[in-house]
């Protein structure tokens, strides 16, 4: 009866052992399908995300051109939390303030620039100039202000602006244009605060950056970095 006993409690053993050995492996297996499921789900969001970044602009510069088409400056359009951050770097316009505006079509045809259209606005019923007290144009901004020596650096933030797809894209209907006047912005009178003719311009094109040659503008940035 005591063999009996001890036998049953042998077998009894075993089973047990034999029960956790198959649990704890069934729980390492499940756990390492589970583990292989969550891999292969943060791979997938990972090619999501570089495929959406592959086609997202953060960054875009375009070069500034003259009346002759000379290449004058660069123009650099940046993803920032107000909005796009404009920074603009040049030479060889005369001294004094300068109206600049960006446009609605991204066509720069010398010599008068007038293929760049009218000011850029995403809302019909705003008006030129910052200060027009029913409301401005999205590309209207203030005045560009150019050194004794010809040279200038601009920056401003383009409130409402989106390097991205939707509202208020600057590459929306294929582009835009930046324009630059030969005059004083006044920040009220229409259509472009009588700031004179367009003497230069950029178009700004997704897709289509700027050249990789030689520009007056990456110069008057580098000095600009200087001085700071």
């Amino acid at each position: 009866m005591f063999q009996k006993i001890l036998d049953i409690t042998y077998h009894a053993n075993i089973f047990y052992y034999l029960y956790v050995y198959f649990l704890i492996y069934f729980t390492k297996l499940v756990n390492e399908v589970m583990m292989l499921r969550y891999i292969g789900v943060l791979l997938g969001l990972l090619l999501i995300l570089t495929a959406c970044s592959a086609d997202t602009e953060t960054i875009y510069e375009a070069d500034i051109k003259n009346k002759d088409l000379d290449i004058i400056g660069k123009a650099k359009f940046q993803t920032d939390p107000g909005g796009v951050k404009l920074t603009v770097n040049l030479e060889g316009l005369s001294p004094g303030f300068h109206g600049i505006h960006l446009h609605e079509f991204p066509k720069c045809e010398p010599p008068t620039f007038e293929s760049a259209g009218n000011h850029w606005s995403n809302q019909g019923d705003k008006k030129h100039g910052l200060m027009n007290p029913d409301g401005h144009h999205i590309g209207d901004m203030t005045n560009l202000k150019v050194d004794g020596d010809g040279t200038a650096t601009f920056e401003y933030v383009i409130e409402d602006a989106t390097l991205q797809d939707g509202k208020g894209s600057i590459f929306k209907d294929e582009g835009k244009a930046l324009i630059i006047h030969s005059g004083q912005d006044d920040g009220v009178s229409q259509p472009a605060g009588n700031s004179g003719e367009r003497i230069a311009c950029a178009e700004i094109i997704k897709g289509k950056q700027r050249s990789d040659g030689q520009n007056p503008g990456d110069q008057v940035e580098k000095e600009a970095e200087e001085k700071e």
